[in-house]
């Protein structure tokens, strides 16, 4: 074997080993991404069954697993949250901040579900592409650890108020909004 091939295999095993690295990263990021995007949703399980069930028993539960679980996707419990708090005279503003937030991890996070990863030549790495036949440079995502610094963000900031919401709304001196 010749030095130019004991070259081209180093070079070849280097490639590999950071590939492999950048494959482990990636995996880890996108299983973090589906984890929040998962605890954002339980959150908002909680916050509906809780204000259609309360106080908290069997029914709840009940409630939580045969209509929210099991028949309901996530865009339609963000309008039932948003309607909720609009209906109870929660401040609009926190409302929409929440309600982007929320959004901003459930996008993200239906990317990480639904594309295709790809590799993006050497220096680019691996990235996510809609997958559609036709494929535009804009349609990629990079899920860096920066992302996931972002959308953990989001998260803490949606569950926080989503969770001082609850609790304003469950407090029994609160003024009871009698319009409807």
């Amino acid at each position: 074997m010749s030095d130019y091939d004991i070259s081209l295999i180093s070079i070849s095993r280097m490639y590999s080993d950071k590939m492999e690295k950048e494959n482990q990263i990636f995996h880890s990021n996108c299983g973090e991404i589906l984890r929040m995007g998962l605890t954002i949703e339980s959150k908002l399980d909680f916050f509906i069954s809780n204000y259609f069930c309360h106080p908290q028993n069997y029914k709840t539960f009940l409630f939580m697993d045969l209509i929210l679980v099991e028949r309901m996707g996530f865009g339609r419990k963000i309008d039932i949250f948003k309607e909720i708090c609009k209906k109870e005279n929660i401040d609009k503003e926190l409302i929409d901040m929440v309600v982007d937030a929320v959004k901003f991890v459930n996008r993200i996070r239906n990317r990480v579900a639904h594309d295709e990863a790809f590799v993006s030549g050497q220096k680019e790495g691996i990235k996510l592409q809609k997958r559609k036949s036709v494929k535009y440079k804009k349609d990629e995502i990079k899920i860096t650890v920066d992302l996931v610094k972002k959308v953990d963000e989001k998260r803490l900031f949606a569950i926080q108020e989503i969770v001082k919401i609850c609790m304003e709304l469950s407090d029994p001196s609160r003024k009871k909004n009698v319009e409807w």
